[in-house]
This record gives structure tokens, sequence and C-alpha cells, in this order.
């Protein structure tokens, strides 16, 4: 695995990673600590704000001609809980339409730990407002899953949450892809399930896409790529990690290990992948990590 991207601003042979210059200043120090609100977001999208809109030219092998310029907006992890206020991720959202790009993918954690359902309707009815040419496509995070709630609650809760997106407009992806039409010339995206419950099937996945075509991948967890060589991804898209360098075990012995793709652009087995630092919080402090919406432009 290389690491092409450490800094902003720097230069790579695959592409080249633009940060949009905002210092961090209404609502930077709840965003540090780990809770996200309106002040986050400047409401016209021309003020100092915490968030952060990230472009990312991103090189393909093979892009078919038709494909090229096309924009892809990503938002991750958006945590809709009592530390991630409906009004900031309201804004966040209105953020996304005003760069009115041809495609938006969602990469995973939409909720939190909700025992209830109370979040899954506030956040499948934000998701609805989303607005691009192509349309909103989606893959399932380990929070989606509920995988820290008693298991006879878990197929329930998912079944709210995903039956909830797609009646807003959003098309779930869950180890299966879909073609989508730009100019007659088709892109497939591909999502898979999540590696910690243990639904993560790239061969099915990949299953119904033509060998050498361009295809992206959804993939919540960013080490899922290291189990996707040869799948004929062309790119894997990511969250997860919110930009932590380190990843906290949630059971004894409660050792921290180094993530080996913390946020950025990576290649990983011939295998680009990003990995967005996500738009909400846990409750959790981050330094320097602020939230993020990428904006691809396929070169």
């Amino acid at each position: 695995m290389k690491r092409f991207m450490q800094a902003r601003g720097e230069r790579n042979p695959l592409g080249r990673i633009r940060v949009r210059p905002r210092p961090p200043l209404r609502g930077s120090a709840l965003g540090t600590l780990g809770f996200c609100t309106r002040w986050a977001v400047d409401r016209h999208g021309t003020g100092p704000e915490w968030l952060e809109v990230t472009e990312v030219d991103l090189r393909l092998h093979r892009l078919p001609q038709g494909l090229r310029g096309l924009r892809i907006a990503q938002i991750s992890d958006l945590h809709c809980s009592n530390t991630v206020s409906g009004p900031y991720l309201a804004r966040c959202i209105e953020r996304i339409n005003r760069l009115d790009p041809d495609l938006v993918v969602l990469t995973g954690d939409y909720i939190t730990y909700d025992l209830h359902g109370r979040y899954r309707s506030k956040v499948t009815s934000l998701l609805g407002r989303l607005r691009s040419r192509g349309g909103v496509y989606a893959c399932l995070g380990n929070h989606d899953y509920g995988t820290n709630l008693p298991a006879r609650q878990r197929p329930l809760l998912l079944r709210r949450l995903t039956d909830g997106m797609q009646q807003s407009g959003i098309r779930i992806l869950r180890n299966e892809s879909a073609q989508v039409d730009f100019g007659g010339q088709p892109l497939w995206l591909v999502g898979l399930g999540d590696l910690w419950p243990g639904d993560f099937f790239p061969r099915r996945a990949f299953a119904q896409v033509p060998a050498g075509e361009t295809a992206l991948a959804l993939v919540h967890n960013p080490r899922g790529v290291d189990r996707m060589e040869g799948s004929g991804a062309s790119a894997v898209l990511s969250g997860h990690t919110h930009g932590s360098r380190v990843a906290h075990a949630s059971r004894p012995p409660w050792k921290a290990r180094r993530r080996p793709y913390p946020a950025g652009l990576y290649e990983v087995g011939g295998i680009q992948l990003y990995v967005n630092r996500g738009l909400g919080r846990i409750g959790r402090a981050r330094l320097g990590a602020r939230p993020e919406i990428t904006v691809f432009t396929l070169r």
C-alpha cells in the first residue's frame, strides 16, 4: 500500500485534491469536542465555517470520454443523534444541492445508537432532500446494522432505516450493483455490506458488472479494500474513520491500533481508495479532522 496524499493541496500522479480554504471559526469548538451544530455550516456557503468541501480530481484508468468531467458528491457518517443536530445536517444537505453534482453517494452510518427509531425517521427525511441528476445511492455502515444493540432487535431496526431511505428516493446497494447512464455511457455503482456484522461479499456485489466497465464501489469501512483485489473496482469510496489515525477497541483488552487508511486518497493493490472524514461526530474529540463533503471530478 502506498499513501499518495498526506498534506492538503499536495499533488500526486493519480489526481489532485483541492481543499477550499475556510477558517474554522464559529462552531469549531463544539466540532472539535465531537458535537455538530448549525453554526458549523454557513447558511449561504460564502462565509467562514467548520465544514470543509474537498474537491478531488479522480483519475481512473480506461475512463470513457463520456464520463470525463462527471462530478460526484460523497458524504458519510452523518450519525444523526443527540450529538449531531438536525439543523446542522439540513444545512449540509443544502450545501450539497448548491454544489449541483451529477450524482450523490452515501457511505454509511446514518444514525448512531438508535434503539427506538427516532433518529432513523429524522435522517431519512433529511436525506430525501438531496438532489442530483443521476440520483442518490448508498451503502450501509456498522451503526446502521445496530451492532451495539440487542441482536433480536437489529433486523427490524435495519429494515426501518432502509425502507425509509428507499421511500425517500435513495437506492440502497447491499452487496449489489446498479448501472447509471450519463449521455449513453454507463457508470456502475457497487455497494458492499459492512465488514463488522459479516455482511461483506464482493463477488456477489460485482457479479453483474461487465469486465472492463468503470465501477465505483461504496464501502463503509476502508479496510474492505484489502479484500477487493481483482474485484474490478475502479475506485473505492469509504468513510468510518472520522479522520482518526487511531482505532480504539470496543471490548477488552482495550488496545488501540493505528489505522492504515485514516483519511484522504490512497492506492491499494491497484485500486484507488478515498476515505471521507464524515459529517457527524459521536461525542469524541477530533483534533484537526473537520467534517467533510467530498466532490470528485472524474478524469
